[in-house]
């Protein structure tokens, strides 16, 4: 059984039940012609009055990552984000001449299929405006609790109408293009159903999810689009340590772990620190200075095996001889240190490991595939390209300023979201 809850633009409180996807495929196939018959402009204009309409309303901002959505979906960043995406927004609307008579559009691919992973709540908006950016119809399945919220977030881009042209457009055909729905992960039916009719499968989640649905039959066009399981840390070097900003560092750097409490794929987990003239034990006083600061700004909220974990580390931390450990009395936050140059595998709850290192450039051996983000304290730009050099080249997706390790940005996870979502088409005359 399929639970809708957002169909042909309007939102059900009250879910919608259908035993199979024939509606809203039709549904969906229908709308998009409303959706490819609207200029890109106004698509831009609309998401800049939801991102205004999301700014103002302080319940909605309450939602962990919905500032940034604000941020992210104004005009001024969605031009630029289609510019490094696609270079020109006109490719959207019209075949541009590149020259000696030949004209070149980006087409939607049509029908997206959205499996979204329930670790961060705005994921979901992350993916089906990129989605619509690019004129593609979105059936997007959304785990059960994360239902209620992102109904809310959608909300604030109903009922909006931009003039261009000489004409009005309803923000309600874009919704018409989005059909948000739940059903139970293991209903194989269903997932085999909507893999089958996707133009594009994109998939938000952890290793079994990933493995499952790229494993269900699909259209040989079909473009595969997959963020998969990833793991991120930080580095400080010795610049930065010895540094008066180090302490503003820590600031930011404690912001990447309270955020999306250590769920996200960005969060970090582990923090290298380069030899320097302070002691290890003067920067865990200085992390420990930045937890306190932030206080109760940003509820904790712990499930059972998350607190059975940190409970564990500090036993075990407390316990060895080669071992340290700076926390709380209570479990607001945990810092664990050892000397061991290792990935250490993700508690959450604010619990951080820490580790002096000789050199940043140590952990080049730590580097797979998997690892998304470094967040990066590092005073010398020669010395940063450098790193950023080795680890990329490796694996690495994205090295960036601490706290900023969580801001969604472009390319994401080594995609350009919106460019794989379209076909490029040419015409020659």
């Amino acid at each position: 059984m399929i639970d809708c809850y957002l169909l042909n633009g309007f939102f059900y409180e009250i879910k919608k039940s259908f035993n199979d996807l024939t509606e809203i495929n039709n549904s969906l196939k229908e709308n998009l012609k409303l959706l490819n018959s609207m200029p890109v402009e106004v698509i831009i204009l609309m998401l800049d009055e939801y991102s205004k309409r999301l700014s103002k309303d302080k319940q909605l901002l309450k939602i962990e990552g919905a500032a940034y959505l604000c941020f992210y979906f104004r005009k001024s960043n969605v031009e630029k984000l289609i510019k490094i995406n696609l270079k020109d927004k006109r490719y959207l609307d019209e075949f541009v001449s590149i020259g000696n008579g030949r004209f070149i559009k980006a087409q939607g691919r049509g029908y997206s299929c959205h499996w979204i992973a329930g670790n961060v709540y705005t994921l979901a908006l992350y993916s089906i405006f990129q989605s619509l950016i690019a004129k593609n119809s979105n059936l997007v399945r959304v785990p059960e609790k994360s239902i209620p919220i992102v109904l809310k977030l959608l909300k604030p881009l109903d009922n909006i109408e931009v003039p261009y042209n000489n004409k009005i457009y309803s923000s309600k055909d874009i919704l018409k293009n989005i059909v948000l729905v739940y059903f139970p992960s293991e209903d194989q039916f269903l997932n085999k159903s909507m893999s089958i009719a996707a133009d594009s499968r994109i998939i938000w989640g952890g290793e079994k999810a990933v493995n499952y649905i790229t494993s269900l039959p699909k259209k040989t066009t079909c473009k595969d689009v997959i963020f998969g399981p990833k793991y991120s840390f930080a580095v400080f070097d010795r610049d930065a340590v010895e540094s008066d900003r180090c302490s503003a560092y820590m600031d930011k750097f404690v912001m990447d772990i309270a955020l999306f409490e250590q769920k996200a794929c960005s969060s970090p987990h582990v923090l290298f620190v380069e030899e320097s003239n302070v002691s290890l034990k003067d920067i865990v006083k200085m992390l420990e200075g930045s937890f306190q600061k932030m206080g109760r700004r940003y509820k904790n909220t712990l499930d059972e095996s998350i607190c059975a974990d940190i409970i564990n580390q500090r036993g075990i931390y407390s316990l060895s001889l080669d071992k340290d450990i700076c926390c709380s009395k209570g479990l607001e936050y945990t810092i664990l240190i050892d000397d061991k140059i290792t990935l250490e595998k993700p508690v959450g709850g604010r619990c951080i490991f820490i580790k002096k290192i000789n050199s940043i450039f140590d952990i080049k051996d730590l580097i797979t595939r998997r690892i998304q983000t470094i967040g990066y304290a590092i005073g010398d730009k020669n010395k940063l390209f450098k790193f950023a050099d080795m680890v990329t080249a490796v694996g690495v997706n994205r090295v960036v300023n601490v706290g900023s390790m969580n801001n969604y940005d472009s390319p994401w996870d080594g995609y350009f979201m919106i460019n794989e979502l379209v076909m490029w088409c040419s015409l020659d005359t």
